[in-house]
């Protein structure tokens, strides 16, 4: 498939999407909108993908909706505005229950949607320069595209509503102080860094991952009992496929693991 807005690459396991308007600092219109969902679904699908890398090209990952490009900027009709967020939210939803790990590589600005699209992966690393921002309140909005729904979850209630109701930047070493992302990178290695540590995921085992996320995630919603039996199923699961017979195999061997 073709794109026009970002480039989809896959390599050595990783489906890397990189949104491609760095003259706009990859900020959304509707088309890297559509795109990014195409490309999502495309990688979610893919066998041959294990984990998944989100980044931007240029400056920026994502400086959020492009006021001259966005559609919900362009109607004045409520519903029609309320059809164009639905396919942004889309983005986030699909990420969130995607059963395979995604990586967000944030180089330069994540701001708005550009800092909730990061919020929705499951794990951000940072370039050194990056900084993130809930800049909707400065344009009398609120927090959309998960950001109410993550941030708490990410870095607790308190903070969360600073951010939010501020606007407060947040630089990359305050980003990993506070938990937001894990690992910060020389802005000039960015790329290179986020692969690399994307590729060592993708040496993983699949199924574990695919299990390990749907837990966690359903676990934030249920209480002890109920987090206990999921972790029951998916774990009698797991130990009953190749991957993880190998792997005990190879422990008692002391030879390295190698996931199929």
């Amino acid at each position: 498939m073709a794109f026009q807005e970002l480039i989809l690459e896959k390599t050595e396991a990783v489906g890397i999407i990189t949104m491609n308007r760095p003259e706009r600092m990859n900020a959304l219109n509707r088309t890297l909108i559509l795109e990014l969902y195409q490309a999502l679904e495309e990688v979610a699908g893919d066998e041959a993908v294990k984990v998944v890398l989100l980044t931007g090209n240029g400056k920026g990952f994502c400086a959020g909706g492009d006021l001259k490009g966005h559609p919900s900027f362009e109607t004045r009709d409520p519903l029609v505005r309320e059809g164009y967020i639905r396919e942004s939210h889309r983005i986030v939803s699909l990420i969130h229950h995607m059963p395979k790990p995604v990586i967000a590589g944030v180089n330069g600005v994540a701001s708005g949607a550009g800092f909730n699209l990061a919020l929705a992966c499951d794990i951000r690393l940072a370039a050194e320069d990056a900084f993130f921002t809930e800049s909707f309140i400065k344009a009398g909005l609120m927090t959309d595209m998960g950001g109410s729904y993550f941030l708490p979850r990410i870095i607790g209630l308190g903070r969360a509503m600073e951010l939010i109701l501020t606007g407060e930047k947040v630089d990359a070493q305050e980003a990993l102080r506070i938990g937001l992302v894990s690992k910060v990178f020389p802005s000039v290695d960015m790329r290179s860094a986020s692969i690399a540590y994307a590729t060592n995921l993708a040496k993983g085992p699949r199924q574990a991952y695919r299990m390990a996320k749907w837990a966690i995630y359903a676990g934030l919603e249920l209480d002890l009992d109920a987090a206990l039996k999921h972790e029951e199923l998916a774990q009698c699961l797991l130990l009953g496929t190749e991957d993880a017979n190998n792997a005990i195999q190879a422990f008692a061997e002391k030879r390295p693991v190698v996931f199929k």
